[in-house]
């Protein structure tokens, strides 16, 4: 029993080392009429470098499949996008949230971070009730440093077009911490859960 503590003992010293260890993340991403874009991460001082591409248009072959689901992506898609304003009238959840976006990019040491955002859900009143919530949040990420956040929202057309690149330099179980305290604060589960009842 004593050789198995030890042993799991130095596994979680090994796993808490590596978590220590500062991760280099770039990126570029858009969503425009597809996603496409990639990711660079650099670990261990670059010793440790992949890139991962970010997936874009279906193959061919599966186009007919695609103009057969359109309908239903859109309305799974804009169903989320309602879902997230039902998240961000909760007062509560909105200042949880806008503090754990200025925690990450402190702890992240965010550098030519860029974001534009252009939204619509193709009905007027639906979209100025969303800008109704997210203009004063845009203002806010506007003054944050070193991000530049843009969000534009489109007021004919339903849209959701994204333009975003940067790096990081983060410690993953710093990272860790901020992602788990944001999820299980008070404010995020009470918002989820009342989310939920009302999808019920």
């Amino acid at each position: 029993m004593n050789f198995v503590l030890l042993i799991a003992t130095i596994l979680l010293a090994i796993l808490i080392v590596l978590l220590i260890v500062p991760i280099t993340v770039a990126f570029k991403i858009d969503r425009i009429k597809e996603i496409k874009g990639q990711v660079i991460f650099r670990w261990l001082f670059g010793l440790v470098r992949f890139r991962m591409d970010v997936p874009g248009a279906v193959k061919v072959e599966e186009q007919h499949k695609k103009k057969l689901k359109v309908k239903t992506k859109k309305r799974k898609q804009f169903g989320n996008v309602r879902n997230i304003i039902a998240l961000l009238k909760q007062s509560a959840f909105r200042r949880r949230f806008i503090r754990f976006i200025k925690d990450i990019l402190r702890a992240t040491h965010a550098r030519d971070l860029y974001l534009r955002l252009r939204i619509g859900l193709g009905d007027p009143a639906d979209t100025g009730r969303l800008w109704g919530l997210l203009g004063p949040i845009a203002g806010i990420l506007t003054n944050l440093r070193p991000a530049e956040v843009r969000i534009e929202p489109e007021f004919t057309d339903p849209v959701l077009e994204v333009e975003s690149h940067g790096e990081f330099h983060l410690i993953p179980l710093q990272f860790i911490g901020l992602a788990t305290a944001f999820v299980v604060s008070p404010a995020t589960l009470n918002a989820w859960f009342t989310l939920r009842r009302s999808n019920a």
